[in-house]
């Protein structure tokens, strides 16, 4: 099967990260490796920083093209848009120099999905499959908060995606029923597939050794924050919660926030800022910690609170969303009520306080995971693909 996919605002060849778009980053790499593993030819169209079509071979049957688009630095969301409409100029002249049209088109994100369906008007290929990852719609906004031309024109984007793609694809079912009352369009085409963990995160190195690694006392108390920085993530809410709990004379308890450099006004005490940290260490950095927060106020499904329990580290979540959801009925962790002024730091007390409770979570976690496998997506994948391809759509 020759698949065509659209990743235009992240690469798949970036090192993944807990940077801009890392955890796009870290699930193409686990679809593209698993889909080249099935012998699925893939020719994956993203953005390129030159001026010249550049190609690389990341797996077997993949080929990444770097198309010029006049790509903008610092990247931004903002640029990324601006650089749209000459990287669906350019894809249309590399598909047309193309004598062989594809099988199945797929496109993540939703500027890769404008610029598929551009796409998917000039190549005689099945029906787009369709990932959002994320929801403009379902981002919770402040009281007053009036939407800017970026927000507005996704949202526009998102809504003739959803109505026009073949299937759309969610990473849970929380997430493709919240989205159905948001976009009702997606009803009756919306297909769940969950992604898979690395299995470096399931037999991480040990806490001791990672703890020497980045230099951690043994004896401290850990909290991890792993997330870009963006308001949604909610780190000031963890910042003040670790505030709450340490007290002017507690020196064993931090936070470490890893992705996000320090903010320009001071850091408080007990708070680390690790800057970008490649995924590759991120096994190590799990196993150093106690317990790992994802306070975010919106995640459509969310790989940090996944990775953290594959490698038997308990999380504190927000009770709603997948893992809420989860982590409430199964275990694996604690759920606070983010309504709450002090959900978030009376889990974060409780979990500190009660090691029992840690070694109970951490096996809940490590079975709630097992499943979560690479082949089990790409297998998921390919069947979708492979209905897509068959489907005649240019009636």
């Amino acid at each position: 099967m020759k698949h065509l996919l659209f990743s235009y605002h992240t690469c798949p060849l970036e090192e993944p990260g807990t940077g801009l778009a890392g955890g796009m980053n870290i699930f193409l790499r686990g679809l593209l490796s698993g889909l080249s593993r099935k012998g699925i030819e893939t020719d994956v169209l993203t953005r390129g920083k030159g001026e010249q079509v550049e190609m690389t071979r990341p797996y077997r049957g993949v080929h990444v093209y770097h198309l010029p688009c006049g790509w903008e630095e610092p990247v931004s969301r903002e640029g990324a848009l601006r650089a749209l409409p000459r990287f669906m100029e350019t894809a249309g002249e590399f598909l047309r120099a193309r004598r062989t049209p594809p099988d199945a088109l797929s496109a993540h994100y939703w500027m890769s999905g404008v610029a598929a369906r551009e796409a998917g008007a000039r190549v005689r290929s099945g029906g787009m499959v369709f990932a959002f990852h994320t929801v403009e719609a379902r981002k919770p906004m402040p009281a007053g908060y009036r939407p800017d031309a970026l927000s507005i024109a996704r949202r526009d984007a998102e809504e003739r995606i959803a109505r026009e793609a073949y299937r759309v694809v969610f990473l849970s079912d929380h997430d493709l029923a919240a989205t159905t009352g948001i976009l009702p369009e997606v009803a009756g085409k919306g297909v769940v597939i969950p992604p898979g963990v690395d299995d470096s995160f399931r037999s991480p190195p040990s806490r001791e050794e990672s703890r020497r690694a980045f230099g951690i006392s043994p004896g401290a108390f850990l909290f991890l924050l792993a997330a870009r920085p963006e308001a949604g993530k909610n780190t000031l809410a963890a910042v003040e919660a670790l505030s709450a709990i340490r007290g002017r004379r507690d020196r064993e308890t931090f936070l470490i926030i890893a992705g996000q450099n320090p903010p320009a006004g001071g850091v408080p005490p007990g708070v680390i800022f690790t800057g970008p940290v490649p995924h590759a260490k991120m096994p190590a950095l799990l196993s150093a910690a106690d317990a790992v927060l994802s306070p975010s106020t919106y995640e459509s499904f969310g790989l940090v609170p996944l990775e953290a329990m594959a490698a038997g580290v308990p999380v504190i979540v927000p009770r709603d969303g997948h893992w809420g959801d989860t982590v409430a009925g199964e275990g694996g962790g604690m759920a606070y009520f983010p309504d709450s002024p002090r959900g978030l730091a009376d889990a974060m007390a409780d979990m500190r306080g009660d090691a029992a409770a840690r070694d109970r979570m951490a096996g809940e976690g490590k079975r709630i995971a097992a499943p979560f496998t690479w082949e089990r997506c790409t297998d998921s994948w390919a069947r979708l693909l492979s209905s897509a391809a068959r489907r005649d759509n240019r009636r």
